[in-house]
């Protein structure tokens, strides 16, 4: 594990394609290091010929949930192509990660995701105009609910904590997930605890109460988050 030198290091996520040996691994390293990074983990993307891209749904999925668990800022791979073989899957990873707060970065070339984003405006474009109409889906499915909840039993909807902090509610979910798949069992208090690490906290601005943690977990997933 990386030492502090001055300034707080930021944490960040080590992305590594199979079959293409140890140097993509020590490259990340290097530039973690002169760059003010701490590798805290990594994700082996799943790889079996030239043919099959190292992104897919499940890699991306994966990628979220240790992203979750480490409170990562930041995805590094030692060069783009071996984050996708893609061009297109490469700018919806970057621009994703981005809508997140995390940055996604290539160890040889720092600002290539960014450039070949910018160099694609239609992907962009698409995405959020896929984000809109999401949005506005979510708005009139939510609104149908609550009027149909009020009609059956004469009463006001009373939101869920997916409706009030839906980022902590998905943040919760996933690390309850992820340590049922690996087998790690972790406590309410101990979500408690890395939700506020990543910034989430409850109303009177303190960590959230674990019986309000297991009414998350409960409860619903926020709309448009699923637990792939």
């Amino acid at each position: 594990m990386l030492q502090k030198v001055g300034s707080e290091l930021k944490p960040a996520l080590a992305f590594l394609r199979r079959g293409f040996g140890v140097a993509q691994i020590s490259a990340i390293r290097a530039f973690a290091v002169a760059s003010g990074f701490e590798i805290v983990g990594e994700l082996s993307a799943a790889f079996e010929s030239g043919l099959v891209p190292a992104l897919t749904l499940a890699n991306l999925t994966d990628l979220l949930v240790r992203i979750d668990l480490n409170a990562a800022r930041a995805v590094i791979v030692s060069t783009p192509g071996l984050f996708s073989d893609l061009v297109v899957e490469r700018v919806v990873g970057y621009e994703r990660l981005r809508e997140r707060g995390v940055d996604l970065i290539a160890a040889d070339a720092p600002d290539a995701f960014a450039a070949e984003s910018d160099t694609h405006p239609e992907i962009r474009k698409i995405l959020a105009e896929t984000a809109q109409f999401d949005a506005a889906m979510t708005g009139a499915a939510a609104r149908l609910t609550v009027t149909a909840s009020q009609t059956r039993t004469g009463r006001g909807h009373r939101k869920t904590y997916a409706e009030l902090a839906p980022e902590a509610t998905l943040m919760a979910k996933r690390l309850y997930q992820a340590s049922r798949s690996s087998g790690e069992r972790i406590t309410l208090r101990e979500i408690s605890s890395r939700l506020s690490d990543a910034g989430f906290l409850g109303a009177n601005e303190k960590p959230f109460h674990p019986e309000v943690i297991r009414r998350m977990l409960k409860g619903h997933w926020p709309r448009n988050k699923t637990s792939q």
